[in-house]
């Protein structure tokens, strides 16, 4: 099928069809599913906006937005909202809707031309692909993320990325690391540490400093993406031994870069 994408020039409103398949003459054959779509985006968008509100800290009353917690919602509400299964997104691919998504968030479009400016708090403004609208694949990364960090409940999600997104995203990065079940056999292993030791690897990496990359650096060479040890990734074994793995990995590792050598 395919989706409906809003764009603006000169404050002149518009829209197009848009499909990843071959079709007759134009996706324009596809517009009355893909309008059906694009109203339902709107009931999504305004879930994920209300459940933003719930988690916002307000600092002197101002919102402190964090894009952790603006993925988590986006991604939450696309799962609670079945929208993967709607008809329009039959045979299509997910970064579609990704761009029907931002580009209704961007402009706050709802499916009647009027505006909804609430949705840009949806937005992550500090990350520099959004800072215009995003129209990249990398840009779209940052919705992927979100879809994926659903995966578990928010305060657990945030608890084993220090509630930062580019943690989020570090991991994320390593093929082989994705699944839930590791995420959630760390997690119990940072519920057991010092809060020390919790604080530091909350910490994104900077340059000299590897914080959170202490975790991921570590996990990687025990399930490597190919080669050798590769065979077996960590969902593929039972909960209990998963746990034994990961607390051996991770503890090796911190002691490693807390070790007064590394000092």
């Amino acid at each position: 099928m395919a989706v409906l994408v809003w764009s603006e020039r000169d404050g002149a409103l518009g829209n197009s069809i848009r499909s990843g398949r071959r079709v007759a003459l134009s996706a324009e054959e596809f517009r009355p599913e893909a309008e059906a779509l694009d109203k339902a985006l709107d009931a999504l968008l305004d879930m994920a906006w209300h459940t933003l509100t719930l988690i916002t800290k307000y600092d002197n009353g101002k919102p402190r937005f964090n894009s952790f917690e603006q993925a988590w919602v986006l991604g939450r509400a696309v799962h609670i909202s079945d929208i993967m299964r709607h008809e329009a997104m039959q045979g299509e691919e997910r970064v579609l809707l990704w761009q029907a998504l931002t580009a209704k968030a961007w402009y706050g479009i709802r499916q009647d031309v009027t505006r909804d400016p609430r949705w840009r708090e949806l937005i992550p403004k500090r990350n520099k692909l959004w800072q215009a609208k995003p129209s990249s694949a990398k840009a779209f990364e940052f919705l992927d993320i979100g879809y994926w960090l659903r995966e578990q409940q928010l305060h657990d999600a945030g608890e084993v990325f220090g509630w930062k997104y580019v943690n989020a995203q570090d991991l994320r990065d390593r093929t082989s690391l994705r699944s839930v079940e590791l995420r959630q056999a760390v997690l119990y292993w940072l519920r057991r540490q010092v809060p020390e030791v919790q604080d530091e690897l909350a910490k994104p990496k900077i340059k000299g400093k590897k914080r959170f990359s202490i975790i991921t650096k570590a996990l990687s060479k025990r399930f490597p993406a190919k080669g050798p040890g590769s065979a077996l990734l960590p969902q593929h074994y039972p909960e209990d031994e998963l746990r034994v793995i990961v607390n051996k990995t991770l503890d090796a590792a911190r002691d490693a870069h807390f070790s007064p050598t590394e000092q």
